[in-house]
């Protein structure tokens, strides 16, 4: 499928080069857990992620402390399903920190249900990283450094 109609792909394309910081509520954070996974295993890219409303408390002031020009991808797993401060503090927080640090890739959940939302986020995610380590010329199956560590733990 061509990117212009792939989101995954295009999503991609624009984290090349950046890593991804992944930001979700609490009904979505098992996802944003699972894309910083996939983006580490798969894309040999190391991520990082954080839940709303924690973010809010520590997290948010760090980005107002650098230029805009950050090496960061990032994205926003928003749901509909999440309680509506939730929803709040990423519509409040984009603003406040608007300048402040990369504009965020905002990822709307596709479901009725969170179990709809979570399964769809994952699988989102999943195909995000492994186009990603395309892109970057990486095989995404192969994990010879977690061998390499399991077999000198053995020992």
């Amino acid at each position: 499928m061509p990117a212009a109609q792939n989101p995954a792909k295009l999503l991609a394309q624009e984290l090349m080069g950046k890593s991804p910081v992944i930001y979700a509520g609490p009904k979505l954070w098992p996802a944003a857990y699972k894309w910083k996974i996939s983006f580490n295993e798969n894309a040999k890219n190391v991520a990082w992620c954080d839940v709303f409303s924690e973010f809010d408390h520590n997290e948010f002031i760090g980005w107002s402390g650098h230029p805009i020009d950050k090496p960061y991808g990032i994205i926003e797993l928003q749901s509909t399903l999440e309680h509506i401060r939730i929803q709040k503090r990423f519509e409040i927080t984009n603003r406040l920190l608007s300048g402040q640090w990369p504009n965020p890739h905002i990822v709307q959940a596709q479901g009725e249900t969170i179990l709809e939302q979570l399964l769809w986020c994952i699988a989102l995610g999943d195909f995000v990283s492994l186009y990603l380590a395309l892109l970057n010329g990486i095989n995404p199956t192969p994990v010879d450094l977690i061998e390499k560590l399991k077999a000198e733990l053995q020992s």
